[in-house]
């Protein structure tokens, strides 16, 4: 079968997939109780009483975008090393993601696993990759080696040492899984911005000899456009951890293994900005012994603050990210 005409396989037997299992997802969800729980206190009240109604909503939608994006990948794709770990760190995001929002379930508590815990394992999950690919799939290893820098004109590549590689590594799936989580704050905004990344990404594998890698990013793109048929606003499930933590792993596993980490921040820009606007309220915060510089971060939510409704700022940046995304395209083709 033509890698195109796999990869479209894939998208479609993915939204296939992910329809009814978040249809029993929802079902099975509100009878358990399983809902998203409002944080109450502090800068974010104003923010609670704009959501309240989201209080009832399901949550572990992110169960089903796991399902479908595995389940069409492995049926259409090359078991190869690079989709092999990219399906593995997917996986292994998913599951610190499902005990973060295990947590907040089992507890009835807007707090989950702790920040350094997710990043520890987040660490972990890294080393076991670079040990695994060093010992069975020498070029997906060495590949992680050699990231390329998109420049107008020119594309150039930089070598690490298998350290600092390690540790690159490690930044682009931690940023991007933590990018995507800080993002999912609004109805449809990390579902959309997420399926227009993981287009973006198949289209630069679809155009070289890793098209492999296409298959799991449209398999996500196909298991997103289902979420967001019930994830519009106002939404009937959310992704939770589980999906958002899942999502950006595999994004920045498909961009390492594509050689195009650097590509990823401005496709993905939307998650920078949100993960930037994070980091610059909390240093600044301590910094100046209480001030702000956004109402509340991330980004999206100074946003809500001031007035705009949930829709207009989720299509919006869902324009800014297609523009993101067609830039994106062009230096890599440039």
């Amino acid at each position: 079968m033509h890698p195109l005409h796999r990869a479209t396989a894939a998208l479609a037997t993915a939204m296939a997939i992910a329809f009814p299992t978040l249809r029993l997802l929802i079902s099975v969800s509100r009878q358990r109780g399983w809902r998203q729980i409002q944080r109450q206190a502090g800068e974010v009240r104003d923010l609670a009483t704009l959501h309240a109604a989201k209080e009832r909503t399901p949550t572990l939608g992110g169960l089903g975008i796991w399902l479908a994006t595995c389940t069409a990948t492995l049926l259409y794709a090359p078991l190869q090393a690079d989709v092999v770990a990219t399906l593995a760190i997917f996986s292994i995001f998913a599951a610190i993601g499902l005990a973060d929002d295990g947590a907040k379930i089992f507890f009835h508590s807007s707090r989950g696993m702790a920040g350094k815990s997710r990043l520890i394992c987040q660490g972990i999950a890294v080393l076991a990759l670079f040990v695994c690919l060093s010992h069975w799939a020498p070029d997906s290893y060495h590949a992680l080696h050699r990231p390329c820098i998109p420049l107008p004109f020119r594309s150039s590549e930089f070598h690490l040492t298998t350290f600092f590689a390690a540790i690159f590594s490690f930044l682009v799936l931690a940023g991007s899984a933590n990018g995507v989580n800080l993002t999912d704050g609004i109805d449809g905004l990390a579902a959309g911005c997420s399926l227009l990344t993981a287009i973006a990404l198949a289209a630069i594998a679809l155009h070289g000899d890793a098209w492999p890698l296409s298959i799991p990013l449209l398999s996500l793109a196909g298991s997103l456009a289902t979420f967001l048929w019930f994830n519009a606003h106002p939404a009937q499930i959310f992704m939770g951890d589980t999906g958002a933590l899942a999502i950006g792993g595999l994004l920045g596993s498909a961009a390492l293994f594509l050689r195009q980490p650097f590509l990823l921040a401005i496709i993905g820009g939307v998650f920078v900005l949100e993960t930037v606007s994070v980091l610059l309220q909390v240093y600044y915060f301590k910094w100046t012994g209480g001030r702000r510089i956004f109402r509340m971060a991330p980004f999206h939510h100074h946003l809500e603050l001031g007035g705009w409704p949930e829709t207009r700022i989720t299509v919006r940046l869902w324009l800014v990210t297609t523009v993101l995304a067609t830039a994106g395209l062009l230096l890599n083709r440039w």
